[in-house]
């Protein structure tokens, strides 16, 4: 049995990350707003625009564009586009830089050693590769698989088919664990794998999905 991951916010707290980098936009841009108060639009805005991204409506530039234009409209003020892309990458820096694991992530890694474990990301590989190697994550996996690296993008069936071609591994004898429903669990169940939902949210269950709450969750369901 080998049991796939997701990595940004599965293993990553990413949503706190973003925060920190939205408080320091706010801050470096004298925008008149309270972080917390705007947050959960943000994150909805900035989950809209990635999606988008991933599913190929939109290229990364206009993603990136898109989301601090957005960003300064709920903050009541205008940029223009040729300046959103140097705030973007001020606040993805910041973003990177601030993504730590949960702090169940390393015990439970180290739980299920017996495992083989892997990652199927979203993301540049740059990003990353950054995130894996600064939160001593990265060897507990293999393969590793970063969708700018091979061309796919999760929740296309492809992205999961290449990560059990290099695993050497069939779908049938596979976890996958994330926590995006569309992405990870309708990706992962699409490519024949157990697909398991981390629910970290509390969101509304889909019928027939099978949903943790915490990783931790996860040790309670796998076989012996």
């Amino acid at each position: 049995m080998m049991i796939f991951f997701d990595l940004d916010d599965t293993l990553l707290d990413s949503e706190s990350a973003h925060k920190v980098a939205l408080e320091k936009i706010v801050d470096d841009y004298s925008l008149e707003v309270v972080p917390d108060e705007i947050f959960q639009e943000w994150i909805a805005l900035t989950d809209h625009y990635l999606n988008l991204y991933f599913r190929e409506v939109i290229n990364q530039s206009e993603q990136r564009e898109k989301r601090i234009i957005e960003l300064f409209r709920i903050c009541g003020k205008k940029i223009h586009r040729e300046k959103a892309i140097p705030v973007y990458l001020e606040y993805h820096r910041c973003f990177v830089d601030s993504c730590e694991v949960f702090p169940e992530t390393i015990s439970v890694l180290k739980e299920l050693q017996d495992f083989r474990m892997g990652i199927i990301t979203n993301g540049p590989i740059v990003d990353q590769t950054k995130k894996l190697v600064n939160n001593k994550l990265i060897g507990y996996f293999n393969p590793v698989i970063i969708s700018e690296a091979v061309g796919y993008t999760k929740p296309k069936r492809e992205i999961f088919d290449t990560a059990l071609r290099i695993a050497g591994k069939v779908p049938s004898n596979c976890i996958f664990v994330g926590d995006s429903y569309e992405n990870d669990y309708l990706g992962g169940w699409g490519a024949g794998m157990r697909a398991i939902w981390l629910n970290r949210r509390g969101s509304q269950p889909f019928p027939g999905c099978e949903t943790i709450q915490t990783l931790r969750d996860l040790l309670h369901i796998l076989p012996k």
